[in-house]
């Protein structure tokens, strides 16, 4: 597998390619590797019954629901389950995210933004194999997406003089600011019922799949405080009565 430089791909054109992840990262400009990650479950114990309710309710649904396609799949693992992290922070989801303009395009399932940015990948009846290299080569994509700078809007009339002071200091001719980049980038890859976690390092220019796997309904609460630990910090009791009515109702759902 040879990617040509200047050559935009999506990510369908990459991943038929059929290579291992290592080689499709070295393409990339990354290093893969497998370790484990560590991360830390923060399972905020107010949201504890909620929880256990929630995979209550994942076993008695179940064996009436047909697990043949991955909208069945995202309809019953993974929507639910981002609806709970969300429940208990503050973050900014969305789906169907748009990739465009660097070297790689097409569209990431989820981009999760908050503490830290988040890209969660499924697929469905696949190995977790490759599972994890469509989910690499999306972290990659996102991650050069969000480093590119932006340009603040400015008024045209304040941009044109800036245009004019630009010219006579003979400075720059556009006004602009380059966007905040965090260190890291996580990623997790979905399968239905079984997940994992990776993390993208912008400095070492490496991806690590996490060596662990973590299975549903049993590591529900788990996967609920990791991800929750990772897109914002776990609110205070001062603040549960504020937010109290904006609470998103998925435990009775």
């Amino acid at each position: 597998m040879v990617l040509r430089e200047g050559t935009p791909y999506t990510f369908s054109q990459i991943l038929e390619q059929n290579s291992e992840t290592e080689e499709i990262l070295a393409e990339l400009g990354y290093r893969f590797r497998s370790a484990p990650l560590s991360l830390q479950s923060k399972e905020d114990p107010r949201f504890a019954l909620q929880v256990e309710e929630m995979r209550a309710q994942m076993r008695e649904r179940l064996p009436f629901v047909p697990m043949n396609n991955e909208a069945s799949a995202r309809a019953y693992y993974v929507t639910p389950l981002l609806f709970a992290v969300l429940d208990q922070v503050r973050f900014k989801m969305n789906i169907e995210y748009a990739v465009a303009g660097g070297r790689l395009r097409g569209r990431v399932d989820y981009l999760l933004r908050g503490r830290h940015d988040l890209v969660a990948a499924g697929v469905m009846n696949e190995e977790m194999d490759s599972g994890f290299r469509k989910l690499a080569v999306q972290m990659v994509a996102v991650s050069e997406q969000l480093a590119m700078p932006t340009v603040e809007p400015v008024h045209p009339r304040r941009a044109r003089k800036a245009l004019r002071a630009g010219r006579a200091l003979g400075g720059p001719k556009t006004v602009g600011f380059a966007k905040d980049v965090q260190t890291r980038l996580f990623g997790v890859v979905t399968a239905g019922p079984v997940w994992q976690f990776g993390v993208l390092d912008r400095g070492q220019k490496t991806v690590t799949r996490d060596t662990e796997s973590y299975q549903l309904p049993r590591d529900l609460g788990r996967l609920v405080g990791i991800l929750a630990g990772l897109l914002g910090e776990i609110e205070s009791e001062q603040d549960d009565f504020k937010r109290e009515g904006e609470r998103l109702s998925w435990a009775n759902s």
